[in-house]
């Protein structure tokens, strides 16, 4: 296999491992701020700016207004997904620890996202140690979430009612989070570029924070620490680790995706040492470190199976034919 054939396999997950890195900060951050603020007023006021910025540094808006029109039926789902994702995970937070809760969203990912390649990706199949991985992460994330209904997570006890809320938050995440992996797949294979994807993915998300703010009169105040925290949020958390993650999905399998995001969980552990508020919980740090090696075995198959597929003769023949074209 070439060297050039070698970096554009590595580039999609090196891409991926960067958002992780941002998002894994960003988690404990918000987990902090929404303890003070609602969790609409942060995602309303962070995607503005966000979806302001991608759309009027994004060139052509002709082109925009015809690939969108071409593949409206996706890109209203990636608005959806985005939409649910992020409103989801913020009140989740509100519930658990931001390792907990990453870790619940994340131990169901895999299953989720193999569930539905059935129905949205057909063609592509999960490997057996894939399927054996997403069995292990739904086993660990079992074990935390009765660690958190003994009170055994780094919150303390939490009251039946927020669990279940917070479950189902999570539940909604993950759900939604392979649907932002599938649908920005499906639109990348359509031609949308990453850049038109940002510029027309969070039109929902902002109206439906909105509507969440009037109804429950959630307003905060817009005072400097609030608006420098959520500045930070937008520009960093938004804005750069989501291009970057949309650049990683267009060049990665999805299940590779939610197996990377793995990465995520130790990270956010170990930064959650710089929240007062939190506790650190061993079983915890146990739940975590089944999910990250489960998935460390299902991105392992798959970048075995695509190297054994790439070492294949005709492979390289194929791809200098496919470059090009």
């Amino acid at each position: 296999m070439s060297s050039s054939r070698r970096l554009a396999l590595a580039a999609g997950p090196l891409l991926v491992l960067g958002y992780c890195v941002i998002n894994s900060t960003k988690s404990v951050f918000e987990g902090a701020l929404v303890q003070n603020l609602s969790p609409e007023f942060i995602a309303f006021n962070s995607f503005v700016v966000a979806q302001a910025f991608y759309f009027f540094t994004l060139r052509d808006k002709g082109q925009l207004k015809d690939v969108i029109r071409r593949c409206l039926p996706d890109v209203v789902m990636l608005n959806v997904s985005t939409a649910v994702c992020w409103i989801a995970v913020l009140y989740a937070f509100t519930v658990f620890e931001p390792a907990m809760a990453n870790s619940v969203i994340i131990g169901l990912g895999p299953a989720v996202t193999i569930v539905l390649g059935f129905k949205l990706r057909p063609g592509t199949k999960a490997l057996p140690l894939e399927l054996a991985a997403a069995g292990g992460m739904i086993v660990a994330m079992a074990y935390l979430v009765v660690t958190a209904s003994s009170g055994d997570s780094a919150i303390g006890d939490v009251p039946t009612g927020k669990l279940v809320f917070g479950i189902v938050m999570c539940v909604l995440t993950t759900i939604s989070l392979s649907g932002v992996t599938y649908y920005t797949k499906r639109l990348g294979d359509a031609g949308m570029s990453v850049r038109q994807m940002m510029a027309s993915r969070f039109v929902v998300l902002i109206v439906a924070t909105f509507v969440i703010l009037v109804v429950r009169g959630s307003f905060g105040a817009y005072s400097l620490g609030n608006v420098g925290a959520i500045l930070a949020i937008s520009l960093v958390g938004v804005i750069i680790s989501l291009y970057l993650l949309q650049q990683g999905i267009v060049r990665t399998e999805p299940i590779t995706v939610s197996m990377l995001f793995g990465t995520n969980l130790v990270i956010t552990y170990i930064v959650q040492f710089v929240d007062p508020r939190l506790h650190q919980s061993q079983d915890t740090l146990y739940g975590v470190l089944a999910i990250s090696l489960a998935m460390c075995l299902g991105t392992w198959a798959r970048w075995r199976a695509g190297r054994r597929d790439a070492d294949e003769p005709g492979q390289d023949v194929t791809a200098q034919a496919e470059a090009k074209a």
